[in-house]
């Protein structure tokens, strides 16, 4: 079976996504490709490794063994989660989104019963992972949106709903390159200055913004002929683009 493999860098740290399903890694081409560098690659792998499949039987096997653990609950991207340790290795499951995890020193392995799901876990992970390493050498994440030209940037402090977002796309549709539209990684530099790195997220639009920015008939136009928003979206954005209404619909937001 062909396994296959991105690998996604910044600053000089990485993580490898693999897979027997191409879509779970592509999905983190795409994802990480415009934040971080992200690229197909080969084995030997180097650093961690996250491991995604599409394996039904086995997760279902791990549900069944988290059973017989002295397990605790969190709450994990909005979902509840079983999780127990036995050492260095940790063991999870997720009812709702059919997925289970087992955690090893260098290597998370994430399993399910549908494609897409995993996909989402895997890219969601493998971003952590990262993370981590990135905080490891001194890299702090600040809530902010940041936007970028001729290697200067403009970084927008606030709380949520203070319009970062809004601010970094409008500085964006006036010529900076976009870089973080929620929260970036910042590090003192060697001349003095402050380094920034993106943290790579789906950036939450609502209709209003849409209609102001000039790229609600566009994304219409794109939604109807069959593109998908960001698969975290509530369901009610894509059917006011579909039914054609132009009044925000309060917090309701597109990822795209």
């Amino acid at each position: 079976m062909t396994t296959h493999a991105t690998r996604i860098t910044s600053a000089h740290r990485s993580v490898t996504v693999t897979s027997n399903t191409a879509a779970v890694t592509g999905w983190s081409l795409s994802y990480f490709g415009s934040w971080w560098n992200a690229a197909s690659t080969a084995a030997p792998y180097s650093g961690p490794v996250v491991s995604a499949d599409t394996a039904p039987a086995e997760t279902d096997e791990i549900a069944r063994q988290i059973a017989d653990y002295d397990r605790q609950e969190v709450l994990y991207a909005s979902s509840p989660m079983l999780y127990a340790a036995d050492g260095p290795t940790v063991t999870a499951h997720q009812a709702a989104d059919r997925l289970a995890y087992r955690s090893e020193p260098g290597h998370l392995r994430i399993i399910g019963h549908d494609e897409l799901p995993v996909a989402l876990a895997a890219a969601r992970l493998a971003r952590e992972v990262l993370r981590s390493q990135l905080l490891a050498d001194g890299w702090q994440i600040l809530h902010a949106a940041a936007a970028v030209k001729d290697g200067r940037t403009v970084l927008t402090l606030g709380g949520k709903g203070a319009g970062k977002t809004t601010t970094a796309l409008l500085l964006a549709r006036s010529g900076l390159q976009l870089l973080a539209n929620d929260r970036a990684f910042v590090r003192p530099g060697d001349d003095g200055g402050v380094s920034v790195l993106p943290w790579p997220s789906a950036a939450a639009v609502g209709l209003g913004l849409l209609d102001a920015l000039g790229l609600y008939d566009s994304v219409r136009e794109r939604t109807l002929g069959g593109e998908k928003l960001h698969p975290t979206q509530a369901q009610a954005v894509t059917d006011a683009l579909t039914a054609g209404r132009r009044l925000p619909l309060g917090a309701t937001t597109a990822r795209s």
